[in-house]
């Protein structure tokens, strides 16, 4: 009991339903809650120096245990020491909590929902496993080499209650790292708590900033996974807990500003969208109402489709010939729509250039 944050327990308490009633100066804060038209009060200790704090702390843990109908040791689950855990692993642990919006009381999550919030985080700190190690392209396209992939990779240890949480553990440690270099799943869970940390904020001005030194694909992976949060209908908390003592934190995010965090990165994608050069064989142009081509890769085999303006077809003069090569300049725009999640690519030819067909 000695051990336990009041900070953890404070907003366990408020995120399960639990009004603050009174605080009692630096020393305690008296909740409440009202159960099948019944008040239920506890007591949380603020100051773990005081004689009584571990029994004070077990009074409120078995006033938990009998309102949640839930053993102390599964309530105390969620309050383990992140940085504890994160020794015993030695690797940095990861705590995520959801709180569903429209029913606090909820202890379930689908599987798929979870899944592809999964999936997603796991992209993103790929994404910041790449920048961190200087190896990031310009585009949001291209693997990200075996070596890093291996360090960022996160695995589902346990799970837990208030309202629904996992642990996430990043790969160990198996190699030696220098005096001064922080190991890449340190740094890509310190960028992660910041740019939560700053979602959070109704100003979005330092978020713009790390936005930007993020660059593409990690800006987009991030857009990508609050999406997934939007969909989940949740409030999103995260705890770190690191082998250096020196780390860690917490993070918290409101459903709302989720939506508002996403639709600030689709404007800053209207303002700098991304340009990707594709070269390949004309399956279809059009040249009526609508200006409009299709182009498959020769790089990739993906198709392509975008507009093309009046000033690019008068200021390039070329003839569109299908089954000719050509290498072709779009302006895409990604966006993403914050009710839905569902994502929407837009995409202008800005450029347009013919290419010698060459024979084996």
């Amino acid at each position: 009991m000695n051990s336990i944050d009041p900070s953890y327990v404070h907003t366990y308490l408020e995120n399960s339903g639990w009004q603050e009633e009174e605080k009692i100066d630096e020393r305690a804060i008296i909740f409440t809650i009202y159960k099948n038209n019944k008040k239920y009060s506890l007591l949380l200790p603020l100051d773990q120096e005081i004689p009584d704090f571990d029994s004070r702390m077990y009074d409120l843990f078995r006033v938990l245990e009998f309102i949640e109908n839930r053993t102390k040791d599964e309530i105390l689950k969620c309050f383990e020491n992140s940085h504890k855990i994160a020794l015993e692993q030695q690797t940095e642990i990861l705590s995520l909590r959801f709180q569903f919006i429209y029913d606090q009381s909820q202890r379930q999550l689908s599987a798929k929902k979870m899944g592809v919030v999964l999936v997603s985080l796991q992209d993103l700190f790929d994404a910041f496993g790449e920048l961190e190690t200087g190896k990031e392209v310009i585009s949001t396209r291209g693997r990200i080499p075996k070596e890093i992939l291996e360090k960022t990779e996160i695995s589902v240890f346990e799970t837990f209650k208030g309202s629904f949480g996992v642990k996430l553990a990043f790969s160990k440690l198996n190699q030696q790292l220098s005096l001064l270099e922080r190991p890449l799943a340190e740094r890509v869970s310190q960028k992660f708590i910041e740019l939560i940390n700053l979602s959070n904020n109704l100003d979005k001005e330092n978020l713009k900033h790390m936005l930007l030194q993020l660059k593409k694909r990690t800006a987009s992976r991030y857009r990508k996974f609050l999406a997934e949060l939007i969909r989940a209908e949740s409030n999103f908390y995260i705890d770190w807990g690191s082998v250096n003592p020196e780390s860690g934190g917490h993070a918290y995010l409101s459903y709302e500003n989720t939506v508002h965090t996403i639709e600030f990165i689709n404007k800053m994608e209207t303002e700098n969208p991304e340009q990707i050069t594709v070269c390949g064989e004309l399956l279809l142009a059009c040249k009526s109402k609508r200006n409009y081509l299709e182009i498959a890769s020769i790089e990739d085999g993906n198709e392509y489709k975008g507009d093309i303006s009046d000033s690019v077809l008068r200021n390039t003069n070329i003839d569109l010939t299908i089954g000719h090569l050509y290498r072709v300049v779009f302006e895409e725009l990604t966006s993403i729509n914050p009710a839905t999640g569902e994502e929407k690519i837009e995409r202008n030819v800005i450029n347009i250039q013919y290419m010698e067909s060459t024979t084996n």
